[in-house]
């Protein structure tokens, strides 16, 4: 098959309808939400259509910038579904995965657009018309990346739209809110999150224990909100049972909107996992997060405009960060934003 005849310029005007593809993990959809917000505030007229992971359903449930989300698995369930959106005969596609995809190359390959955007990698050679040229992850944020691509598609975005939105539900808003309210006034609340994605991402129980300890001592006034995936909740038990009621309190998730709903209620938020980080800088929630090497890695999943302080470990396990290191970064998060 020859390359598709290349487009330098794309006009707007004329593009009705267009899928994106973002077939990650919850952060990397959270990180992708400012781009329906940019699109649907410069061009109200797109129907935008998502392309993502079944995992991903309670995220992007009540955003109403989406017209259509079409839900996968990453296996054989994402083909059988790609005969259903080649018939929406798109305007366009764009996928802002930026390591090359096979995946993505069959998307691009037997989805219909007028236009199809992507990364110029040379697995997508055969089947993309307007290449976008990444800039390195090494010295940039993924949200600078993806806003770099739509820069390159032609589209400015206002620069207070660039940062992650989360759309919360009322009714699971309030059942976070009902349940805090045993919490005492006057406390800052510090929630912690002590689950991830990746064994190398996980701070063990001693270390989240002589952490809360050594804030406990030196910051009467401050309260704890474990939260936890239903993995761990022996863990978040174990931290419960050693504080007690009048010091925390352990969060229960029914779904990523009620995590969503208990990180923007919170003062602040303590966390090794980067879902955590962007949902809470789309409610601008001060952030501690803690990550594994590589430099990529810590570069491209930072909180975004938010007061944050972030600690990288020297190994690619968060664990062989010291307890010491993180006390002190949160006693000069917790002073910036003046919660002392």
């Amino acid at each position: 098959m020859d390359s598709p005849k290349q487009i330098t310029k794309i006009e707007f005007s004329s593009i009705k309808k267009i899928l994106i593809v973002r077939l990650g993990k919850i952060g990397d959809l959270v990180v992708t939400s400012f781009v329906f917000e940019v699109l649907k505030n410069k061009y109200p007229h797109l129907e935008i259509h998502l392309l993502t992971l079944s995992s991903n359903k309670d995220v992007v449930k009540y955003n109403p910038r989406i017209s259509k989300v079409i839900y996968a698995k990453k296996n054989l369930s994402l083909y059988l579904k790609l005969p259903g959106l080649r018939k929406e005969s798109y305007d366009m596609i764009f996928d802002f995965n930026d390591n090359p995809s096979t995946t993505s190359a069959l998307i691009f390959k037997f989805v219909t657009a007028r236009i199809k955007a992507g990364y110029d990698f040379p697995k997508y050679e055969r089947y993309i018309n307007f290449k976008v040229t990444p800039i390195k992850k090494e010295s940039s944020h993924i949200i600078e990346r993806m806003n770099n691509f739509l820069y390159q598609l032609g589209i400015e975005a206002d620069e207070k739209l660039v940062k992650p939105f989360f759309y919360l539900g009322s009714d699971e808003l309030s059942d976070v809110v009902r349940e805090l309210s045993k919490v005492e006034k006057g406390k800052h609340l510090i929630a912690v999150n002590l689950s991830a994605g990746a064994n190398i991402r996980y701070w063990e129980r001693e270390k989240w224990d002589q952490l809360l300890h050594s804030i406990n001592d030196e910051y009467k006034n401050c309260f704890f909100l474990l939260l936890s995936t239903e993995k761990d909740r022996a863990l978040q038990k174990q931290l419960a049972t050693s504080f007690g009621d009048e010091n925390c309190i352990e969060g229960k998730l029914a779904s990523i909107q009620h995590f969503a709903a208990y990180i923007k209620s919170a003062d602040m938020l303590i966390t090794p996992d980067t879902s955590a980080v962007h949902i809470a800088s789309a409610f601008d929630i001060p952030t501690l997060a803690l990550y594994p090497n590589p430099e990529w890695n810590y570069v491209s999943w930072q909180p975004y405009r938010v007061a944050y302080r972030s600690i990288k470990s020297s190994t690619e396990n968060v664990n062989d960060i010291s307890v010491q290191e993180v006390f002190t970064k949160f006693k000069s998060l917790i002073k910036e934003i003046g919660l002392t």
